[in-house]
């Protein structure tokens, strides 16, 4: 994909700016937030260009009061940096028109839209409880339900850049804690799932012990959480790790990272051996206790795990299940420690 590079939008643009907004606003350009209906294609704009031709559209209205506005921000195709390259210039462009912050609204069934502002640095300013219903009646043809992911639309989350600050247009490695507090529940499943490799339920219930706080308060909430589950969900949450030793091919990146995949090689017989050893020793393990063994890896290479498995396999089950739920928290606030930037603490 050649660069991108930011413009000004023109009237030329508008054919195809009209065509963009409406495969994305329910088939009209109007766009209904905060109980104000807006002509997007009537306001300032950027347009993101990659080979000669527009790939994203950003429009914007400035307040005295209230900021610079992103009205709508639309890429197409998503993926190629278009969102991102937008939403750096109109900060730019608000912190040199003199704005105190750049902000923007989406609504609370959009995992993507929030997954994105999140991890370029944006914050969560306010939570506008049933603003959806009341704009409904300016654009009735907004949905009720989300048609993918079956979400009812019906908040809306304001999101800020402030200007007076630095800020990196780069993705952040995780929401701040403050802004997990105020994610509606799905949105905080979805965020929170590669500290934990998914285990929706437990998810689910660590959204219901917030507010956190902080990172410290999360991780000590994972923990009250883990060990008040019943046991069906406890093993939801130990069974959504991968085998130690699995196929590198098969974990996800943390994972992949953590059991040190990428340092290993094929012609280290120690190694090779180390795998078949914990290959043997994890079907003996869930034979025996009924779930997956999980450990903090914490940088050991495969021949240190196997006696750590060999030894786990002389405990009762009640003792390896809290165990291995201790583990599964670990992980977690290993990994968080790593998207935070602040290295591994062993």
């Amino acid at each position: 994909m050649p660069d991108v590079h930011v413009r000004d939008y023109t009237p030329a643009d508008h054919d195809w700016a009209e065509r963009l907004i409406a495969s994305e606003s329910g088939g009209t350009a109007t766009v209904a937030r905060l109980g104000q209906l807006i002509d997007p294609l009537a306001l300032e704009g950027l347009v993101a260009e990659a080979g000669g031709r527009p790939i994203g559209l950003a429009t914007v209205q400035e307040s005295p009061e209230r900021g610079m506005e992103v009205v709508t921000l639309h890429a197409d195709p998503r993926g190629k940096g278009a969102g991102t390259a937008l939403l750096s210039t109109a900060w730019q462009v608000a912190a040199a028109s003199g704005h105190s912050r750049l902000w923007l609204v989406t609504t609370n069934d959009n995992l993507d839209a929030l997954h994105f502002y999140l991890r370029r640095g944006m914050r969560i300013a306010q939570v506008h409880d049933a603003a959806v219903d009341r704009d409904r009646q300016l654009k009735p043809e907004i949905p009720a339900v989300n048609g993918e992911n079956g979400l009812p639309i019906r908040d809306l989350i304001e999101l800020e850049l402030p200007t007076e600050e630095a800020w990196e247009p780069g993705s952040r490695g995780f929401p701040r804690a403050e802004d997990l507090d105020r994610l509606p529940v799905e949105a905080l499943v979805r965020e929170a799932r590669p500290l934990f490799e998914g285990a929706p339920r437990f998810l689910a219930r660590l959204a219901g012990a917030r507010p956190f706080g902080n990172d410290e308060g999360l991780v000590a909430s994972a923990f009250e959480v883990a060990h008040g589950l019943a046991e069906e969900e406890m093993l939801e949450l130990v069974e959504a790790h991968p085998r130690i030793g699995a196929a590198a091919a098969s974990v996800s990146e943390a994972s992949y990272d953590e059991q040190g995949y990428a340092e290993e090689s094929a012609e280290d017989t120690e190694t090779q051996r180390a795998y078949e050893e914990l290959a043997m020793l994890n079907e003996l393990y869930e034979q025996r206790f009924g779930f997956r063994y999980v450990v903090f890896v914490a940088g050991r290479p495969k021949t240190a795990i196997v006696p750590l498995l060999e030894h786990a396999l002389r405990n009762d089950r009640d003792a390896e299940l809290r165990r291995a739920i201790d583990e599964t928290i670990y992980i977690a606030s290993d990994r968080l420690r790593k998207l935070r930037g602040l290295g591994t603490e062993v």
